[in-house]
């Protein structure tokens, strides 16, 4: 009878008959079970019997075990190893190029780990929020799908970066215009910074952009140019530069500090420029150029002092000191028009008159339309203190004078404000300058006004011929006055070529080029000499120059 099994609520399994094997075992419910080994005699193939003995066969060399490879962090896929004697000792950012401090018995990687997800410029940044899609301009004039995340961070800052590159207040950012544009542009940025917020914005950007600037500076000798003014609420400014060449070979120029000096003496120009330059931690100065003020010479001297003996200083200084080119070409055309500027001033008057008002400037048009003078310049007013400005006025003056003749001839405005008569031989001119007449305004209003005179062929004529001149002094300020490419290897050329230029218009037939041409040699002279009185360092990037010989 086949047995029939319980599960009883106790889990146990109970033989309601006995089972007919364990009554032929003898009632023995765990007999002995004989294993393979006792039943079959096993031979070991790595043991040999000599005699009597059993001895033990080598086995045969078996392959190493390849070793466990050393567990190494994801954050390291981020980041440039920078070794030391053969050691790990910094890691260096692939994005941002920031870098941390990595030895792994002291530091380990946490740090790492950390600086990744908040690297401005890591490419899959804040990549865990809602991704929408986007459309980058491409190269050739297309565009490209891409995924975006808002940032709200990213946009407070491109907010403060608008404030400073525009220079716009900080109260723009609440003006009602703006955070209305913000709503319909993108509804995500709200609430929109106020100008508190965006204050403190622009501080982190000078700090976090005053670092790069630093890390960049550090072990580079630098060029500097500083110059110093007093602004109309009689406060003394002084601004330093830097320019200096990059790893890739490119000119780069920064402005290190815009700051307040308690005079324009030498001294303390001296005073402060080295505290900015130990701020900044700089210790390698090539040249530093500055006008031609005494006060500058003593703060020359100050420097090279003090300086001497910084880590990256050439020739103990000794051509420490640039003057600055365009300054002294300025000089010497103040020089030569100081006491030529008669005719200057009488087309500086009437220009002045065509654009003191919207009404004068229209009936100057119709004149140029009358006259078929076919321009796209219009005249423009210099300033006193700036020749090149001057040079720009008379350029554009000069071409507008049968405008300005016809003008006087049919302008009444023009005729009352200037005095004009006709002249013995039929030619217009005005009263003698100095002498007073009066007004009647549209009010009826009476008013004193001091006549000018008005320019004279002769006048037309010297103008002509300045503009002819001031040319070549104009583009050799231009060119030194470039701060996107280096200046340096330009100026012996420019200098010669003026040089050669004046003496050719002393020897002169005209007395009034001559005089003009002489005076201006003397300056010329003051400052640069026969080529002796240049910094010498100048005459190297001449030979350096391929363009030229060494001769």
């Amino acid at each position: 009878m086949d047995p029939i099994f319980d599960f009883s609520p106790g889990g146990e399994l109970e033989d309601d008959e006995v089972d007919a094997e364990e009554v032929e075992l003898g009632g023995n419910s765990n007999p002995h079970v004989s294993t393979n080994a006792d039943i079959v005699d096993v031979q070991d193939d790595t043991v040999v019997e000599v005699g009597e003995k059993r001895l033990k066969r080598k086995l045969p060399p078996q392959a190493p075990k390849p070793k466990k490879e050393r567990y190494r962090s994801p954050a390291w896929d981020h980041f440039n190893e920078i070794k030391e004697g053969g050691v790990t000792k910094w890691a260096e950012c692939k994005y941002c190029k920031k870098q941390y401090m990595a030895e792994s018995k002291k530091h380990g990687v946490s740090n790492l780990k950390a600086h990744i997800p908040v690297c401005p410029l890591y490419p899959n940044r804040d990549q865990h929020g809602q991704q929408n899609l986007s459309f980058k301009p491409t190269n050739g004039g297309g565009v490209d799908v891409v995924t975006h995340v808002f940032s709200f961070d990213d946009c407070k800052r491109a907010l403060a970066e608008m404030v400073i590159i525009d220079e716009l207040p900080f109260r723009f950012v609440e003006g009602i215009g703006f955070r209305k544009f913000c709503k319909v542009m993108q509804p995500k940025f709200s609430p929109v910074p106020s100008r508190q917020t965006i204050t403190r914005e622009v501080g982190a950007i000078h700090n976090y952009e005053r670092g790069k600037l630093k890390k960049l500076l550090k072990g580079r000798r630098i060029c500097l140019t500083t110059d110093t003014w007093t602004s109309i609420q009689n406060l003394n400014y002084m601004c330093l530069t830097t320019h200096f060449i990059d790893d890739d070979w490119k000119l780069q120029k920064r402005i290190l500090n815009f700051c307040q000096v308690v005079n324009h003496k030498g001294e303390t120009i001296g005073k402060k420029i080295e505290s900015l330059l130990l701020d900044w931690n700089i210790d390698g100065i090539f040249t530093l150029t500055v006008d031609n003020a005494s006060s500058n010479d003593t703060a020359i001297k100050f420097l090279k002092r003090k300086t001497k003996d910084w880590k990256w200083t050439i020739l103990d200084h000794d051509y420490l000191h640039v003057r600055c080119c365009a300054h002294i070409l300025n000089l010497i055309v103040v020089e030569g028009l100081k006491d030529r500027n008669e005719s200057i001033l009488r087309v500086r008057d009437v220009v002045r008159y065509v654009r003191s008002s919207p009404q004068r400037l229209e009936s100057f048009k119709k004149c140029v339309e009358k006259e078929k003078i076919v321009l796209n310049q219009t005249v423009c007013l210099d300033v006193c203190t700036w020749w090149n400005s001057t040079y720009l006025m008379l350029e554009v003056a000069v071409k507008f004078e049968k405008a300005f003749q016809r003008m006087a001839e049919e302008d009444s405005g023009f005729k009352t404000f200037f005095g004009i008569k006709e002249g013995d031989d039929g030619e217009l001119v005005s009263f003698e300058g100095g002498e007073t007449i009066e007004l009647v305004s549209e009010g009826g209003q009476v008013r004193s006004h001091r006549v000018q005179r008005i320019p004279t062929k002769l006048d037309w004529k010297n103008c002509t011929m300045f503009t002819k001149f001031l040319k070549l002094f104009y583009d050799a300020t231009k060119k030194l006055s470039a701060s996107l490419f280096v200046t340096s290897n330009v100026f012996f050329d420019e200098m010669y070529n003026v040089e050669v230029k004046i003496e050719k218009l002393i020897a002169n037939n005209d007395p009034l080029l001559s005089k003009m041409a002489f005076d201006m040699k003397k300056k010329f002279d003051t400052y640069w000499g026969k080529g002796d009185k240049f910094n010498f360092l100048l005459y190297v990037v001449v030979v350096l120059d391929p363009r030229f010989k060494l001769s």
